[in-house]
């Protein structure tokens, strides 16, 4: 790979760094030091382009790498210091609007309240009637038995939840029984994400009303407007020992399908150059308009927002899938929100985006390269996406989970049909939801693409040996993906001769 036709790369790596040095330094770190050095180095910067008049110099590079660097530590440290600094100065009294519906848990509600400074507080509640519990939009009062903020915790055991909790924008839990809160009902018209958020339940109630419930009904549900509340443990079980449990999530792989689907009515790659920005627009404008439609849960709206800046910037850097345009995507996201950074669906879909990006491509034109195999272009291309993500994210996966899908490769092969199946007839479903016949004809295949893939996703993960426990510490991680790159390397500068 040509380190000059990838000024991004060059950035972000620095960038990055300065991020997880940051976290890893955190009790001395000085915002204000930072800003100046930030500032100082931005300078001296544009002092050594002026000097040199190429960004070929190695001072230049030097210099622009070092500032990266203090501009990841400035900005993870500005959101780490704003989390911690909005606790509440009286701990004995807490308010908040309610953003999500209550969670239950085994000895108590959760509710995740919103405070006037965008940071939120999770506060458990005892238990209560599900009718008598406060709705989204609700503002609640509570006078908390405990309160705990989260980048104190003093029990080892509760740590990991805890930085858990912190990286979401949770500065505090705190517990109160009953008759030490209430509940201050939202007489007044719901604002626009209020609404938004209680979105997914009129989608659940439409889908329930016309046919789509069940096992089946919560597989789709899942899969097109982001609801698992009803999903059972035994299905999200049978999808992680099969390795698919992506499939559940409705974030980057779902985004990607629909943004295939629309690339594919858009005719995109018949039109010029010219045109494609226009092309890339629309798809862009049509993605965040079904993420408000579903709710703008976090998951998404991440999503969205990684193929809105990659469509934008493929028209620019004229490659459907260029490493400069997943690096551009990255940066802006750590920008807007440094803490993305130990979100797993984030480390997941930068690492699947970017090793396709990267080998894809290669794979392709080496299986091609043989004259037997040119006809089967497109399985090609399903195998080598699906091989790729699936071991360049099997680290990760293991890190994070503990465990390796040893048969993931078969399942996303056997599944990836059914999910494209699915995706696109829900779309037709919802167009043709007018029409009862065409309509009543969809739930039924929605029905049995969904009953399938739990049939699938089951029988796989009750095969012995399909899963392997496995808990690699994080040295052991970076060994494998160390690994990984060499072995990219070697592919990546592969003669086609020598095969």
């Amino acid at each position: 790979m040509n380190w000059q036709n990838h000024p991004l790369i060059r950035l972000i790596i620095p960038f990055t760094l300065g991020m997880v040095g940051a976290n890893l330094f955190m009790p001395y770190m000085n915002l204000v030091v930072l800003f100046i050095l930030c500032c100082a180095f931005l300078a001296l910067s544009f002092f050594l382009l002026n000097t040199s008049k190429t960004f070929k110099d190695w001072k230049f590079g030097m210099t622009a790498s070092t500032f990266a660097f203090l501009v990841g530590m400035t900005l993870y440290t500005g959101k780490h210091q704003r989390i911690a600094n909005s606790i509440p100065q009286d701990t004995t009294f807490c308010q908040g609007i309610l953003t999500e519906a209550p969670t239950k848990k085994p000895n108590s509600w959760a509710l995740n309240l919103q405070q006037e400074n965008g940071t939120h507080i999770l506060l458990y509640i005892s238990p209560l009637q599900r009718e008598h519990l406060p709705s989204i939009g609700d503002t609640i009062l509570a006078s908390p038995a405990h309160f705990n903020p989260t980048h104190t915790c003093p029990n080892d055991s509760f740590k990991t939840y805890h930085n858990y909790l912190f990286n979401n924008g949770v500065c505090a839990t705190a517990y109160a029984p009953q008759g030490r809160w209430l509940i201050k009902p939202c007489h007044t018209h719901q604002d626009f994400l209020t609404s938004l958020r209680n979105m997914q339940g009129t989608l659940h109630t439409i889908y329930d009303d016309h046919g789509i419930n069940g096992e089946a009904g919560t597989i789709i549900e899942a899969m097109t407007i982001g609801r698992k509340t009803n999903l059972s443990k035994e299905t999200r079980t049978a999808y992680a020992h099969a390795g698919v449990s992506h499939v559940l999530a409705l974030s980057g792989f779902h985004v990607g399908i629909i943004v295939l689907m629309l690339q594919f009515f858009s005719l995109k790659h018949m039109l010029s150059l010219r045109w494609r920005w226009i092309s890339n627009l629309v798809i862009a404008v049509a993605l965040w308009c079904y993420a408000l439609l579903t709710g703008l849960s976090p998951s998404l709206v991440r999503a969205t927002l990684m193929f809105t800046i990659l469509l934008l910037s493929q028209s620019t850097f004229r490659n459907d899938l260029s490493l400069n345009s997943c690096a551009l995507a990255f940066f802006i996201m750590l920008c807007i929100n440094p803490f993305y950074l130990h979100d797993i669906g984030f480390q997941l879909s930068f690492i699947a985006v970017g090793s396709i990006g990267i080998l894809g491509k290669k794979l392709i034109t080496l299986a091609s390269f043989h004259n037997n195999l040119a006809h089967y272009a497109w399985l090609i291309t399903i195998i080598a996406i699906s091989l790729i993500s699936t071991l360049f994210t099997a680290p990760l996966v293991a890190y994070h989970f503990g465990h390796v899908s040893t048969l993931a490769l078969l399942s996303n092969l056997l599944l990836f049909p059914f999910v494209y199946l699915l995706m696109f007839a829900s779309i037709l479903w919802w167009a043709f939801l007018w029409c009862p016949p065409i309509s009543d004809l969809l739930t039924t295949l929605l029905n049995w693409t969904a009953t399938t893939m739990n049939t699938i996703s089951e029988t796989i993960a009750s095969i012995p040996f399909s899963t392997i426990e496995w808990h690699p510490n994080l040295a052991t991680t970076l060994l494998c993906y160390t690994a990984l790159l060499a072995l990219t390397y070697f592919i990546k500068t592969k003669k086609l001769k020598n095969l």
